[in-house]
């Protein structure tokens, strides 16, 4: 019994953190005369609307964790300034904070006009891998081109996750061709494995009440059964499995729910928008620990059968 529940308390921790894509999304740099025209608070609102569309595109539920402010800042250096970094600097930056994927966009001026540039960097190859730029007179125009740009520019991130096809079907027609080759070998071993199993039931009557058991070529009785299956179920840690398994779900539900509501309302008043920032963040966890259980939950019935 013990043995089982630290295996399932192991498999909760696997699988809540081990297999997660970490994406972190820095705070809206500034540029030359756009720092007099954008003050930090639109700056850090621009940053919440790119960090919510990552949230949109690379949802929990398909194995990525958007890193928030607070995550972030926590696992910076001491006097590290994200503003000033470019390029290979936020690379570095990712590494330190242990994120897969950081990106960060940056507000600058051309010709009379506010710009918007952002850069989506892979940490673990040192690569620049999407960006995006454009311009507005004003920071709603700069918002509604990060609204229009971020699916794709996010969608690069789990095209770079996603296994190649040709590869997964070269992988099928080998497994196929494996499972076709013994079967002559199969067919051919029946016949004397089916004799062997009549000698050892006839043998097995002579031990148990001394009589003649059947001869080689006889039937079996109908009233003999193997109970061998039933003892490879192990229902201690099925029942404990499945309950997971739907206790994972509803919270998983829940929170997204909940992420999902303190998302969309975004907020008018600064206080507003952090309360609402911090009910997504919680939805968020919430539905990552229900995802962790569910899979945990998911493998201890397949254990259970299994063994």
């Amino acid at each position: 019994m013990n043995r089982y529940l630290m295996i399932f308390v192991c498999m909760v921790l696997l699988a809540t953190t081990a297999f997660a894509t970490h994406v972190a999304v820095l705070e809206t740099g500034v540029d030359g005369a756009a720092k007099d025209k954008v003050p930090l608070s639109d700056r850090q609102y621009l940053t919440n609307v790119l960090r919510e569309e990552a949230v949109k595109q690379l949802p929990a539920t398909e194995g990525y964790t958007i890193m928030t402010r607070e995550n972030i800042q926590q696992m910076l250096p001491p006097g590290k300034v994200i503003e000033e970094c470019e390029g290979s600097c936020l690379v570095e930056t990712g590494k330190n904070i242990s994120a897969d994927y950081i990106c960060q966009a940056r507000v600058g001026s051309f010709d009379g006009d506010l710009t918007l540039s952002a850069e989506l960097y892979e940490t673990a190859g040192n690569k620049l891998i999407a960006s995006f730029n454009g311009h507005g007179t004003n920071l709603k125009e700069l918002l509604a081109l990060i609204e229009r740009k971020s699916p794709d520019f996010f969608m690069v991130v789990k095209n770079m996750e996603e296994p190649d096809e040709e590869d997964d079907e070269s992988e099928d027609e080998e497994s196929e061709e494996t499972e076709e080759a013994p079967q002559d070998t199969v067919v051919a071993a029946a016949p004397m494995a089916e004799d062997t199993t009549r000698v050892n039931a006839a043998n097995a009557y002579d031990e148990l009440d001394g009589k003649s058991g059947p001869q080689v070529g006889e039937s079996i009785p109908a009233n003999v059964e193997d109970d061998s299956n039933e003892s490879s179920i192990h229902w201690v840690p099925l029942s404990i499995s499945a309950v997971a398994l739907v206790a994972g779900t509803v919270l998983a539900v829940v929170g997204n729910n909940q992420a999902k509501t303190a998302a969309d309302k975004g907020g008018d008043t600064v206080s507003d928008l952090k309360k609402n920032r911090d009910d997504a963040k919680t939805g968020q966890t919430l539905r990552a620990i229900g995802i962790g259980v569910a899979i945990a939950g998911a493998v201890g019935i397949g254990l259970s059968f299994a063994f």
